[in-house]
């Protein structure tokens, strides 16, 4: 059953089982939203999360299947230091080395000016629900494939590591849940929707919290943790409200270039590509976020 769960992941139907997933969920929530919260539920701005995800699709299922999967299958091939052959111990490393990627990649994009331009798409969404979970900027998220290649250094053959990876995306649809309470002992170890809502959150004790994907004991290690307290408020610090898909996904490299053109020096302007976004050269110090952090 496990080999059998294993080809799948890897098949030609994987693709479209998470968007079945996907869409399912989206489509649950609305119906929810209609039935228990009316006039909680923004349709534009979800649209635009779902256009968002289509168009980035085309390019994604493209480059970023591919290049992802031949990169691993180069290094796995002709570069591995060992061979994992027991399926269990394989999935054990291939998840783990998934969750710090993922919880790595995803530190960077908050904390580096180019790549918090890329992810802040993702933040911009003024609600939190399922369409989020694949709201995004076409260049984000390519690092984690980079430290994935760590798995294939130890040996996880890529068929694994990509199972792997489909079952935590399943998990990172799920966790941008609306209608999910608070699940007792759970949230102590797992990156529960109200633990990913903090992380989406504006006030300053939720800011550059709950990295993870899966577990959230990666935060707790490192010190990034933060608990649901008040109900967050999401989305930018200074709210983007475009529902243009054409647009929106452009918020953060706006952002980061006027920032760029605020600047004379040179030095300043390569400043802004490298250094945290909350860095001004008017100070030359930390300032307030004016973005949350993934």
């Amino acid at each position: 059953m496990l080999d059998s769960f294993i080809a799948f992941a890897n098949g030609p139907y994987a693709i479209w089982t998470l968007a079945a997933v996907y869409f399912s969920l989206v489509g649950g929530e609305r119906i929810y939203a209609a039935l228990f919260r009316r006039g909680e539920y923004d349709n534009r701005e979800a649209l635009c999360s779902v256009a968002l995800n289509l168009m980035n699709s085309l390019i994604w299922m493209g480059v970023g299947i591919l290049l992802p999967i031949a990169l691993y299958w180069l290094v796995y091939e002709n570069a591995r230091l060992f061979t994992v052959d027991h399926v269990l111990i394989a999935i054990v490393i291939a998840f783990v080395v998934h969750e710090l990627s993922y919880y790595t990649e995803h530190r960077i994009s908050h904390r580096v000016g180019l790549f918090w331009a890329f992810h802040t798409i993702h933040h911009s969404a003024n609600q939190f629900n399922h369409t989020v979970a694949a709201r995004g900027f076409v260049l984000d998220g390519y690092l984690q494939s980079i430290f994935a290649l760590v798995a294939a250094l130890l040996g996880v053959s890529p068929l694994i590591y990509f199972a792997v990876s489909f079952t935590n995306k399943i998990y990172g649809i799920w966790n941008h849940a609306s209608y999910v309470g608070h699940l007792g002992v759970l949230e102590r170890y797992f990156a529960t929707p109200r633990n990913h809502m903090v992380h989406h959150g504006t006030e300053g004790k939720y800011i550059d919290r709950n990295y993870s994907q899966v577990l959230i004991i990666w935060d707790r290690l490192f010190g990034t943790f933060a608990p649901y307290e008040e109900t967050p408020r999401v989305g930018l610090i200074e709210p983007v409200h475009d529902v243009n898909p054409l647009t929106a996904q452009f918020v953060g490299i706006a952002q980061l270039k006027a920032k760029i053109d605020s600047a004379e020096r040179w030095q300043d302007k390569l400043g802004y590509l490298w250094r945290p976004p909350e860095w001004s050269h008017k100070t030359q110090s930390p300032a307030p976020h004016s973005v949350p952090a993934e």
